[in-house]
This record gives structure tokens, sequence and C-alpha cells, in this order.
């Protein structure tokens, strides 16, 4: 019964969805003036025969390729990094100036040599050396834990603000 049903008003909606005189066929439609000339230029510069593309790009070329970019990511990484963190040396004095004065001017603690004149290289080789331990005097116990807490870049700064002062 329900198969009869849908029969029958499948019918009833083909046979009312097809009346003559209320459709044009698609021959009959016309087309807008501006989909007809877009067309038109549309099939004026599509090639007509397909267009071959050789790739002739290997594996071997991809890798070299990929490893040459990493490469430079990495120098440029590397060089925004050393330029991004540049250390300042009169930031880092100002824990140095509590014993050794604001312009490197005392013995620190009334011990030390004065640090005010000393050369960047004397300055390196003195901070290194309170660092490993291979350096000082009476302070040594004193500026080998203030030392150790500097990196290479630090001792660098230290030491061209000291012998600027």
């Amino acid at each position: 019964m329900k198969i009869v049903l849908s029969v029958v008003l499948a019918v009833l909606i083909v046979g009312c969805s097809n009346e003559k005189g209320s459709q044009k066929s698609a021959q009959e439609v016309q087309a807008p003036q501006s989909v007809k000339e877009t067309v038109s230029s549309v099939k004026e510069t599509t090639p007509s025969k397909p267009v071959a593309v050789e790739v002739n790009t290997t594996a071997a070329d991809i890798t070299k390729k990929t490893e040459t970019t990493v490469a430079k990511a990495k120098k440029t990484t590397v060089a925004q990094v050393k330029e991004a963190v540049k250390v300042d040396g009169a930031k880092l004095f100002t824990a140095c100036s509590s014993c050794h004065g604001a312009n490197a001017e005392k013995k620190a603690l009334g011990k030390s040599q004065i640090i005010k004149g000393w050369s960047e290289t004397k300055i390196i080789t003195a901070l290194k050396g309170y660092k490993d331990g291979t350096y000082g005097g009476a302070m040594k116990a004193v500026m080998k834990g203030q030392a150790a807490k500097l990196s290479d870049a630090d001792i660098k700064a230290l030491a061209e603000y000291i012998s600027q002062l």
C-alpha cells in the first residue's frame, strides 16, 4: 500500500513540474551580456592544448636546499639572540660597586686592589681566575662567589665597563 501511494505521489509531482509553456529550454534562456563577454575572454586566454611542466627536482636537491635553509636559519637565530642579549656592564657593576665604589675607586672592604684604571684584559683574567679559583688574595673566597654567577659575556661586558671608568 505504501509503495502504491509513493508511486502516485511521484507521478503527480513529476507531472506538475513539467507544465507546457511555463518553462523555457536551456537554449532559450539568454545569459546577460557581461557573462557572455567573460566566457569568451576566458576561452581566448585559455590554451587549447594542455601545458606540460617538467620537474627536475630530486630528493637530493630538496634535501640540500632544506639543509641550506636550516643552516641559514640557525645562523640568523644565533645572531639575533646575540644582538638581543647585549649584556649591560653598567648594570652588572651595581653589584660590584657596593665594595669597589661607584667608580671602582675603592679597595674592596679595605683589602683588595683598586680596580679603576685596569685594562680590559687584566679584568677578564682576574674575574676568570676568581671564577675557577686560580686568582686572588685575601678576598679570593668572596670574589669566587661573585664571579661564579657571571657568564663569559657578563665578564666581557664588566671588563669593558670597568676599564672605561
